[in-house]
């Protein structure tokens, strides 16, 4: 599936679209006109060949019609839509507070590093110097406060892919491409497995902090001798000198946690809507089974299924569901760390 990177601000606009699954055309080499004059065994040897052979074309034209069927399609609620929001939302923010913020005398530093390169550029050799200067004392301080400043995040994004339908919807469509498969279609199977992705994807790029105070001492001798391009040259390599790290978070997981907050706000006076909730918390968790997501950790998922079964058996109880509650979100945020 193809995706376009896009500012962790503007995540949400992408949640207003739903799936839609495309199960492309299909052709085959028998013709409507052909296959019935199969069943005319004086024009055709080995009757029960040709029968065979239309009635895997009426097999194959009944299954791609199923395909193509409105099952394929689940338009997401109002109430979908914005929980997915929320949900998203919550999970940048999360991410936003561990990531390591930028010293201010260090982004100072790396400003005046880049101004300084457009200096270099425009033969502003006296200007470039004094930026480079500048900089090196805010990096000097940076350090000071900081010794073991490490890797600076100075960007993120997130790319979203998301999955409008329930665990059952996944089974049929994975069913259906290894029919596919069997018989060949493998485009078609791609074409119909290609949707098979919920998942928020956050990418941070980070700059090694340690590599500045010598790039930019370099730079300034490197200018007092008149090398211009030398000077230039280690400035651009320390700029470019990034490393990217990517976390994949399952979409269903934290889509499950968020319904098993809301459902224990309610269990004590809406039952029945947390029921419903808890329901769904064990569809999303099925989901994330059946997408992969949870290949590295069978157990954690089974536990947290059977601690909401347990909390579903428990709800019209007093006290216990509580704790049964507490227990669950700790998992869930247990298991959030580990992906």
């Amino acid at each position: 599936m193809k995706t376009k990177f896009i500012i962790s601000t503007v995540v949400a606009s992408l949640l207003l679209s739903s799936t839609a699954l495309f199960a492309g055309s299909y052709h085959d080499s028998v013709t409507s006109k052909e296959a019935k004059a199969l069943q005319n065994e004086s024009n055709v040897k080995g009757q029960r060949a040709a029968q065979a052979k239309i009635e895997e074309v009426n097999d194959r034209e009944a299954f791609l019609a199923k395909v193509k069927s409105g099952d394929f399609k689940k338009e997401a609620s109002k109430e979908e839509t914005q929980r997915l929001n929320t949900t998203l939302n919550d999970a940048m923010q999360k991410h936003k507070q561990h990531l390591k913020k930028s010293p201010k005398e260090f982004m100072q530093g790396l400003n005046n590093t880049i101004l300084a390169l457009k200096a270099i550029d425009e033969n502003k050799t006296k200007e470039a110097t004094d930026l480079l200067k500048k900089a090196d004392k805010d990096l000097t301080t940076a350090f000071k406060k900081e010794p073991k400043l490490g890797l600076i995040p100075v960007n993120d994004s997130a790319k979203i892919i998301t999955f409008n339908g329930d665990a059952k919807l996944i089974k049929h469509i994975k069913e259906a491409a290894i029919k596919l498969l069997q018989d060949n279609n493998t485009q078609l199977a791609i074409d119909m497995l290609m949707p098979l992705q919920d998942e928020m994807i956050i990418t941070t790029q980070l700059i090694p902090s340690y590599i500045y105070p010598k790039a930019i001492k370099e730079s300034i001798k490197a200018l007092k001798d008149g090398k211009k391009e030398i000077a230039k040259d280690t400035l651009l390599t320390a700029l470019n000198a990034t490393q990217i790290d990517t976390i994949i978070i399952p979409i269903p997981l934290i889509t499950a946690q968020n319904m098993i907050l809301e459902a224990s706000k309610l269990q004590k006076t809406h039952k029945k809507e947390a029921l419903k909730l808890l329901n769904a918390a064990q569809d999303e968790l099925q989901k994330a089974i059946l997408l992969g997501y949870a290949n590295n950790y069978q157990k954690e998922y089974k536990a947290l299924d059977k601690k909401i079964e347990d909390i579903k058996t428990e709800i019209n109880g007093k006290n216990m569901v509580v704790k049964l509650y507490e227990n669950l979100l700790k998992s869930f945020k247990d298991l959030g760390s580990k992906h």
